[in-house]
């Protein structure tokens, strides 16, 4: 069962019979305190063994135990980190490993780096080719999705109501732009290019 039927899969009698236990929150644009914050991410991983579907169902259950205002700051920390990681450099290297990635995608990915826990998300966001040295069944061919959604999820399952987002995301990508019609990414990322593209030719 996907995370998704876990969590929209009741039927409606079971959500309007669920109790809300807190409705009383502070909306805040404060971010969790960032040890706090990577300690969670760290532990679920821990925990899961690293499945990723797994590690989605015990963060659910450490959002659980927090409080509405400690959702929020949580949710607040977990955006910033996701727009922060939005980067041009960054998106080259997963456009490399899969021939492709749209905005989306690249989205969803960016939340499976940050659930990789604090030393891999800013190891690979500083230097994104050392994705090359990552075992491709890792990364290739994965389902990044369902990460993000959990703050919100678990929010209106305790609340009542839908989650607030508060803090302003960087939408916008930064760095070095490239183009997929030419050499960019190959010059950009010569390893990772070489191991998803010329060994695959």
């Amino acid at each position: 069962m996907g995370i998704f039927d876990k969590f929209f899969g009741k039927t409606e009698k079971e959500k309007i019979s669920k109790p809300i236990k807190n409705s009383d929150f502070i909306v805040s644009e404060d971010l969790m305190e960032e040890e706090l914050f990577w300690n969670i991410i760290q532990k679920t991983k821990d925990i899961s063994g690293g499945n990723f579907e797994e590690q989605q169902e015990e963060l659910a259950n450490e959002l659980r135990k927090m409080k509405a205002d400690e959702l929020i700051l949580f949710g607040n920390s977990f955006r910033n980190f996701r727009g922060e990681a939005n980067t041009w450099e960054l998106w080259g290297a997963i456009y490399i490993i899969h021939g492709g990635c749209s905005d989306d995608s690249f989205s969803d990915f960016r939340e499976w780096v940050i659930a990789q826990g604090r030393e891999f998300y800013y190891k690979i966001t500083t230097n994104p080719e050392l994705l090359a040295e990552i075992e491709t069944h890792l990364i290739e061919e994965f389902d990044w999705e369902g990460f993000g959604y959990l703050p919100g999820i678990i929010f209106e399952e305790l609340t009542g109501h839908e989650m607030p987002y508060p803090f302003k995301e960087k939408y916008i990508t930064t760095g070095n732009e490239w183009s997929d019609d030419n050499d960019d990414l190959k010059h950009m990322f010569p390893k990772l290019y070489a191991k998803y593209v010329t060994n695959m030719q």
